[in-house]
């Protein structure tokens, strides 16, 4: 059940606003699906979901699905830190411990804080991009480089205060390190409570 209402807020957040129009054009979907199912494919401005639009996503998968499993079973150690191969000695533990790489920038956020604190922001961290679609309240279902000055500032700070924080948390917590770590999780968390303001202020387009 819990699967079945993911999905459901999957459509809901993405399928139903129509964020594949790029243009942010208005659209009678009912019309240009009527043409697009008459055959007229080339001057309709929609498409069948299956098997046409899902046969590109197939396609991807596929292509994914080839590295993937080279990865997975020829070159498995390409992505894992060297200390993984050491062998485990329950008498000594690693002086530094770290996640692995893709959950890096949430540790960092963990790390700085107080333990109360620092679990809830870790919490706050693993639901926030989920949220987005509601927390963006633009008017426009356009592509993000026509969205104005403000919002394009706010997407490459946050690309690299993610940067930022993936690399800081592989490093030990001490000195420089731990300051610059402190000021991305408070950036982070910043750029977040900010969003539904500077995207509510966009001029519809």
């Amino acid at each position: 059940m819990a699967i079945i209402g993911l999905i459901a807020l999957h459509f809901a957040a993405l399928r139903i606003p129509h964020v594949n129009n790029q243009d942010g054009e208005e659209i009678d979907f009912d019309v240009e699906a009527e043409k697009y199912l008459a055959g007229d494919k080339a001057g309709s401005k929609v498409m069948r979901f299956a098997n046409d639009f899902m046969s590109k996503d197939m396609m991807v998968v596929g292509i994914y699905l080839i590295f993937f499993f080279y990865l997975v079973f020829w070159n498995y150690g390409f992505a894992m830190d060297p200390v993984n191969f050491d062998p485990a000695d329950g008498l000594k533990t690693p002086a530094h411990i770290y996640p692995e790489w893709y959950f890096l920038w949430s540790y960092e956020i963990l790390r700085p804080f107080s333990v109360d604190l620092g679990l809830i922001l870790f919490a706050f961290a693993q639901v926030i991009f989920v949220l987005l679609p509601f927390l963006d309240r633009s008017p426009n279902a356009i592509a993000a480089n026509r969205r104005g000055k403000a919002f394009m500032i706010w997407f490459w700070l946050m690309l690299a205060n993610m940067i930022v924080l993936t690399a800081m948390g592989k490093l030990p917590p001490e000195g420089i390190y731990s300051t610059i770590g402190f000021v991305s999780a408070v950036l982070f968390v910043a750029q977040w409570v900010a969003l539904p303001f500077i995207t509510s202020r966009e001029a519809k387009v």
